[in-house]
């Protein structure tokens, strides 16, 4: 079982240590988290998240893995920032377009959706923000961008979206995720798009990790994986 996403970082709903995660996942049995940066780390303060997730990362290399996060506002320096921090050993792109100050299909993603294509990462995409970041943004995107895997964080349920399922099945290229969703919701999701394209995440600190451990394991489905 791998978590695809663990809020790592300042942020107003708790903070994760990496020794602490560490512990939780083996209460768990849950072999790797991927750490997601979040609040200031996301917005603005890019680099230092990048840098933080790096260090943890080294401490427990065979556990954790991290979503590097850049502000597509910064252009360039976004860009460069995402090709450093993928050098440095983080394995993937997390966009959170409501707490970044832009809309899915805004033009300032292109430059940093590019530099995530050339190195072949997937790119998670916290959604269910209205205007922000709805499904089927996310279904337009991947459209536009048929070589990139993304990965519906939430899948869409925050706002408890109606569109969700022909969002996922209107294209190949997006992942859903278990978070905040119950077990006939997965098994809907599942049966439209395959279990294969379900992945599972807690997003603890915000969720409670056996709580949604629980709803998967009700859904009964086998579920897909980004890493190994």
């Amino acid at each position: 079982m791998i978590d695809h996403h663990v809020r790592f970082g300042p942020d107003d709903m708790g903070a994760t240590d990496a020794d602490e995660l560490i512990r939780l996942l083996d209460a768990h049995a849950v072999q790797r988290a991927v750490l997601g940066p979040v609040g200031r780390w996301v917005a603005v303060d890019n680099r230092e998240g990048n840098e933080a997730l790096s260090a943890a990362i080294r401490r427990h290399p065979d556990r954790l893995l991290g979503y590097a996060c850049v502000n597509p506002w910064y252009g360039t320096r976004a860009v460069d920032e995402l090709r450093r921090a993928l050098d440095a050993g983080l394995c993937g792109l997390k966009l959170e377009p409501a707490r970044q100050g832009l809309r899915l299909l805004d033009p300032q993603l292109v430059p940093v959706l590019g530099a995530a294509a050339d190195r072949g990462v997937p790119v998670y995409v916290v959604t269910g923000v209205p205007i922000a970041a709805e499904p089927l943004q996310l279904t337009e995107l991947a459209r536009r961008w048929p070589g990139l895997t993304f990965v519906m964080g939430r899948s869409g349920r925050t706002d408890f979206s109606t569109d969700l399922v022909p969002a996922l099945a209107a294209v190949p290229n997006i992942v859903a995720e278990t978070a905040y969703n119950g077990p006939s919701d997965l098994r809907r999701i599942a049966d439209a798009i395959g279990a294969h394209r379900v992945v599972f995440a807690g997003d603890v600190p915000a969720n409670d990790l056996g709580l949604e451990l629980d709803r998967a394991a009700r859904a009964g489905i086998a579920l897909g994986s980004l890493f190994t």
